[in-house]
Protein backbone atom coordinates (compact mmCIF):
# COMPACT_ATOMS: atom_id res chain seq x y z
CA UNK A 1 0.00 0.00 0.00
CA UNK A 2 2.49 2.44 0.92
CA UNK A 3 4.37 2.15 -2.37
CA UNK A 4 1.64 2.65 -3.90
CA UNK A 5 1.31 6.10 -2.04
CA UNK A 6 4.92 6.84 -2.79
CA UNK A 7 4.86 6.04 -6.09
CA UNK A 8 1.69 8.44 -7.24
CA UNK A 9 3.79 10.89 -5.13
CA UNK A 10 6.16 11.35 -6.76
CA UNK A 11 4.67 11.28 -10.24
CA UNK A 12 2.82 14.38 -9.02
CA UNK A 13 -0.41 12.91 -8.66
CA UNK A 14 -2.19 13.24 -5.13
CA UNK A 15 -5.15 11.98 -3.39
CA UNK A 16 -8.05 14.86 -3.00
CA UNK A 17 -5.41 17.23 -4.45
CA UNK A 18 -6.69 19.54 -7.35
CA UNK A 19 -5.99 17.83 -10.15
CA UNK A 20 -7.42 14.56 -9.33
CA UNK A 21 -10.64 16.37 -8.60
CA UNK A 22 -13.87 15.15 -10.43
CA UNK A 23 -15.48 18.31 -12.02
CA UNK A 24 -18.45 19.25 -9.93
CA UNK A 25 -21.83 17.55 -10.23
CA UNK A 26 -25.30 19.23 -10.58
CA UNK A 27 -26.98 19.78 -7.07
CA UNK A 28 -30.32 19.19 -8.20
CA UNK A 29 -29.07 16.40 -10.43
CA UNK A 30 -30.85 13.96 -7.19
CA UNK A 31 -33.91 15.96 -7.58
CA UNK A 32 -34.57 15.90 -11.46
CA UNK A 33 -34.04 11.87 -11.03
CA UNK A 34 -36.31 11.26 -8.20
CA UNK A 35 -38.94 13.49 -10.42
CA UNK A 36 -38.75 11.14 -13.30
CA UNK A 37 -39.28 8.40 -11.08
CA UNK A 38 -42.38 9.12 -9.84
CA UNK A 39 -43.90 10.57 -13.18
CA UNK A 40 -43.23 6.81 -14.72
CA UNK A 41 -44.71 5.44 -11.28
CA UNK A 42 -47.36 8.03 -11.67
CA UNK A 43 -47.89 6.76 -15.46
CA UNK A 44 -47.16 3.34 -15.16
CA UNK A 45 -49.01 2.78 -11.44
CA UNK A 46 -51.36 4.98 -10.25
CA UNK A 47 -53.10 6.64 -12.48
CA UNK A 48 -54.32 3.08 -14.29
CA UNK A 49 -55.35 1.97 -10.95
CA UNK A 50 -57.37 5.54 -10.45
CA UNK A 51 -58.51 4.62 -13.53
CA UNK A 52 -59.86 0.55 -12.73
CA UNK A 53 -61.20 2.18 -9.26
CA UNK A 54 -63.54 4.84 -11.52
CA UNK A 55 -64.45 1.94 -13.66
CA UNK A 56 -65.79 -0.29 -10.89
CA UNK A 57 -67.68 2.64 -8.81
CA UNK A 58 -69.63 2.77 -12.22
CA UNK A 59 -70.19 -0.61 -12.66
CA UNK A 60 -71.21 -0.84 -9.16
CA UNK A 61 -73.76 2.11 -9.49
CA UNK A 62 -75.53 0.81 -12.61
CA UNK A 63 -75.78 -2.24 -10.80
CA UNK A 64 -77.31 -1.10 -8.03
CA UNK A 65 -79.56 1.54 -10.23
CA UNK A 66 -80.94 -1.30 -11.89
CA UNK A 67 -81.75 -3.68 -9.18
CA UNK A 68 -85.00 -4.68 -10.08
CA UNK A 69 -87.45 -7.29 -7.69
CA UNK A 70 -86.77 -11.05 -7.83
CA UNK A 71 -83.02 -10.60 -8.18
CA UNK A 72 -81.08 -12.96 -6.41
CA UNK A 73 -78.23 -11.41 -4.62
CA UNK A 74 -75.56 -11.79 -2.43
CA UNK A 75 -74.93 -8.61 0.22
CA UNK A 76 -71.89 -7.53 2.02
CA UNK A 77 -72.55 -10.15 5.36
CA UNK A 78 -72.65 -13.20 2.72
CA UNK A 79 -76.50 -13.69 2.76
CA UNK A 80 -78.21 -15.04 -0.17
CA UNK A 81 -81.86 -13.87 -1.31
CA UNK A 82 -84.20 -13.01 -3.16
CA UNK A 83 -85.16 -8.96 -3.44
CA UNK A 84 -88.96 -8.75 -2.58
CA UNK A 85 -88.87 -4.67 -3.31
CA UNK A 86 -86.25 -1.63 -4.04
CA UNK A 87 -87.05 1.93 -2.81
CA UNK A 88 -85.00 4.95 -3.79
CA UNK A 89 -82.84 3.94 -0.43
CA UNK A 90 -83.51 0.35 0.78
CA UNK A 91 -83.87 -3.14 -0.29
CA UNK A 92 -86.30 -5.88 1.55
CA UNK A 93 -84.59 -9.53 0.97
CA UNK A 94 -86.19 -12.39 1.18
CA UNK A 95 -83.96 -15.00 2.91
CA UNK A 96 -86.60 -17.81 3.28
CA UNK A 97 -90.22 -18.45 1.48
CA UNK A 98 -91.44 -20.55 3.96
CA UNK A 99 -90.87 -18.85 7.07
CA UNK A 100 -91.45 -15.81 5.07
CA UNK A 101 -87.86 -14.24 6.38
CA UNK A 102 -87.35 -11.15 4.87
CA UNK A 103 -84.53 -8.14 6.23
CA UNK A 104 -84.83 -4.81 5.13
CA UNK A 105 -81.14 -3.35 4.14
CA UNK A 106 -79.80 -0.53 2.29
CA UNK A 107 -79.33 -0.56 -1.28
CA UNK A 108 -75.78 -0.05 -0.59
CA UNK A 109 -75.42 -3.59 1.35
CA UNK A 110 -75.93 -5.27 -1.71
CA UNK A 111 -72.62 -6.95 -3.05
CA UNK A 112 -73.39 -8.20 -5.96
CA UNK A 113 -76.77 -9.81 -8.47
CA UNK A 114 -76.23 -13.39 -8.58
CA UNK A 115 -79.31 -13.97 -10.80
CA UNK A 116 -81.73 -12.27 -13.20
CA UNK A 117 -85.96 -12.78 -13.09
CA UNK A 118 -87.01 -15.83 -12.42
CA UNK A 119 -90.06 -14.98 -15.09
CA UNK A 120 -87.85 -15.36 -18.40
CA UNK A 121 -88.44 -19.40 -17.76
CA UNK A 122 -86.92 -20.69 -14.93
CA UNK A 123 -83.79 -19.27 -12.54
CA UNK A 124 -81.27 -17.61 -15.13
CA UNK A 125 -77.84 -17.01 -13.36
CA UNK A 126 -75.60 -14.69 -14.66
CA UNK A 127 -72.97 -16.60 -17.09
CA UNK A 128 -75.83 -18.60 -18.73
CA UNK A 129 -75.69 -16.23 -22.07
CA UNK A 130 -72.14 -16.91 -22.13
CA UNK A 131 -72.39 -21.21 -22.01
CA UNK A 132 -75.08 -20.90 -24.84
Amino acid sequence: MRTYAIIAAENGATPGGADGDPPPSNPYGMFIIMGLIFVVFYFLLIRPQRKKEKDRQKQRQEMLGNLRKNDHVLTIGGIHGVVGSVTADEVVIKVDEKADVRLRMSRDAISKVVGLDDAEGGEKRLGDDERK
